[in-house]
């Protein structure tokens, strides 16, 4: 039981997966890097984080270290 805590505990605290790994888990099924800095482009380029930091948690990347990873990777 305690290793099953630590492990837990373990695996929350590890650091997120870098963004393209993250991007290819969590949005590259249905979307390619390509399309979404065209979309992003579109948007000033300071409101461009916030729109993904907005939109991502009800898109299927809930967790606050992988959007950072994600929004990190898109915005290059």
């Amino acid at each position: 039981m305690t290793e099953a805590l630590v492990l837990s505990l373990t695996l929350a605290a590890a650091p997120a997966a870098d963004g393209e790994q993250a991007f290819r888990s969590r949005c590259a099924e249905c979307h390619t890097v390509r399309a979404l800095q065209r979309t992003l482009r579109k948007r000033p380029a300071a409101g461009r984080a916030a729109y993904l930091e907005g939109f991502l948690p009800k898109h299927y990347a809930p967790d606050a270290a992988e959007r950072k990873a994600i929004v990190e990777y898109l915005a290059r």
